[in-house]
C-alpha cells in the first residue's frame, strides 16, 4: 500500500531548545541565506500539501517564509514526543510522517520507503542498519490516545513508547548518511559545502 497525498501529513520537527547550537533555533539553520527547512519543505511538497512546522519560537520568521507552525501544546520544550503529540492532535489525515529540521541530507527515497508498506503497524521508524532513527517515523492518527496516556504518566523517551507499540522498522542501511544531522556550529561548517550543493541542485 502507498499512502496517497490527501491522507498524509508531514511535520518538520523544530521545537527543541538547540542547546548544542548555543540556543540558536535549529529550524533556522541556513547556508548563504538558503534555509535548510525550506529545502526539506520543498521535498515534502512532492508527496503532500499537508506540511507543517513544529516550533516553539520565531513564529513570525517561519510565517514570513510561508510556513505554517504548530506550537507544542505542552509547555517547556518537552522533546520530540510533544511535537508528535501536537501534530497528531491537529492533523486531519490518517498518517503522520516526521523528520527533523536539522537533517539536510534527507531525500525523496526517505519519503518513498516510509509511505510504502505491506506490514501492519502502529508506527514505522527508519533504521540505519545500526539503530532506529526515531524522529524519522510514520505514525497513525489513531495512536493519539496511546501517546497521550504515555505522556500523562510523565514519560518522554521516544524509543520506549515505540517499543510499547507495534513497530515496523524500515531499512535504510544502504543510504544511512541521509540521517546525518547538524548538532552544533562545527558540524554546520563541516558539511557546509555538501549542504550547499544539495540545496542548489534541488
Amino acid at each position: 500500500m502507498v499512502i496517497n497525498q490527501e491522507n498524509l501529513t508531514v511535520v518538520i520537527l523544530a521545537g527543541g531548545r538547540s542547546q548544542r547550537m548555543s540556543g540558536k533555533d535549529k529550524g533556522l539553520l541556513n547556508i548563504d541565506n538558503n534555509y535548510i527547512i525550506k529545502f526539506l519543505y520543498k521535498i515534502a511538497l512532492k508527496y503532500t500539501n499537508n506540511i507543517f512546522i513544529n516550533a516553539n519560537r520565531n513564529m513570525d520568521i517561519y510565517s514570513d517564509m510561508g510556513l505554517t507552525v504548530w506550537k507544542d501544546c505542552l509547555d517547556d520544550f518537552q522533546g520530540p514526543l510533544a511535537g508528535i503529540y501536537t501534530s497528531l492532535l491537529n492533523m486531519k489525515t490518517d498518517y503522520l510522517l516526521t523528520l527533523p529540521c536539522d537533517g539536510p541530507f534527507i531525500n525523496e527515497e526517505y519519503f518513498k520507503r516510509m509511505i510504502n508498506f505491506k506490514n501492519q503497524f502502529d508506527i514505522r521508524s527508519a533504521h540505519d542498519g545500526f539503530r532506529i532513527q526515531p524522529v524519522h517515523a510514520l505514525i497513525k492518527k489513531n495512536m493519539l490516545n496511546s501517546l497521550k496516556n504515555y505522556l500523562d504518566q510523565g514519560n518522554r523517551k521516544i524509543d520506549k513508547w515505540y517499543n510499547e507499540c507495534e513497530l515496523d522498522e524500515v531499512c535504510f542501511a544502504d543510504i544511512k548518511d541521509i540521517f546525518i544531522n547538524i548538532n552544533n556550529p562545527e558540524e554546520l561548517l563541516k558539511y557546509k559545502k555538501r549542504i550547499k550543493e544539495i540545496i542548489n541542485n534541488e
